[in-house]
Order: C-alpha cells, then sequence, then structure tokens
C-alpha cells in the first residue's frame, strides 16, 4: 500500500485472539503504514457509516455471528464508498459467488498470507475485484 495519505482498514472479527492474529497480518502486509480498527459488532460496524474511497472494511465471516449474506448486505449499506474484502473458509466458486454478488469486492481464503492481502488491497483500491489465483477461473 503506497501513498501518502494513510489508509484506513476496518477489520470486523468476533473472536478475539484470532482478531488480533489477523491485525498482526494486516499491519505487516500494509508496512505498518495502515491505521487498522477493530470492530466486534454489528451495530459498531454500522456506527461507522461511510469511509472514504481509499478505506477498506474486512469481513472476518467465519468469526461473525450473524449470516454472511447479511453481514455483506448490511454492511454495504453502511459503508458504501469503502471497499469490502471478505474473508472465509470456502475455496469453490459456488459458494464464493453469492459472497460477490452480494457486493464484496474481493474475497480472501481463512488464513490470508500477507501477499495476498497486499494484492487483494492493491486490486480492491484500484476498483478491481479481487479472488486468489487457485479459487479464480475466468
Amino acid at each position: 500500500m503506497s501513498s501518502t495519505k494513510k489508509k484506513s482498514i476496518f477489520l470486523y472479527t468476533g473472536y478475539t485472539p484470532r482478531a488480533t492474529a489477523l491485525k498482526n497480518r494486516v499491519d505487516k502486509a500494509t508496512d505498518g503504514i495502515a491505521k487498522i480498527t477493530l470492530i466486534d459488532s454489528e451495530r459498531s460496524i454500522t456506527e461507522k457509516k461511510d469511509g472514504d474511497s481509499d478505506s477498506i472494511v474486512i469481513l472476518d465471516l467465519p468469526n461473525i455471528k450473524q449470516p454472511a449474506i447479511h453481514t455483506i448486505k448490511k454492511v454495504k449499506n453502511c459503508v458504501t464508498t469503502s471497499k469490502i474484502l471478505a474473508i472465509h473458509i470456502y475455496t469453490s466458486r459456488l459458494l464464493i459467488d453469492p459472497l460477490l454478488e452480494a457486493g464484496i469486492h474481493g474475497y480472501l481464503t481463512y488464513e490470508p498470507e500477507p501477499t495476498h492481502l497486499r494484492s487483494a488491497f492493491k486490486m480492491v483500491l484500484n476498483d478491481g475485484i479481487y479472488l486468489p489465483s487457485e479459487i479464480y477461473h475466468p
């Protein structure tokens, strides 16, 4: 992530030890230059309202108590200009496509490597859709 403006990343996850580990991965992927805010409830994410076009919301879907599609739609309605990345356990396009249709800008598998996070951030901030190469089949 390069730019003179510091990026804001909102990490929505529910499980505290995982939240810390995931935050560390995101911090490493951004070389420590992004402002990372942990969010642990639907109320907290909806209170954020909109960020800007340089902000990213990461949804750690397996660790959020609400259904994935519900969470994506709720967040999408609140943060219309932010980019949304979803993390889930799925590796099949059959299961990932509904998440894309619900409005995410990118998808990462459950334990994303910092290099995958970095690639995803770059792609979505440039208005692309990110899928890991092992999932993407045109």
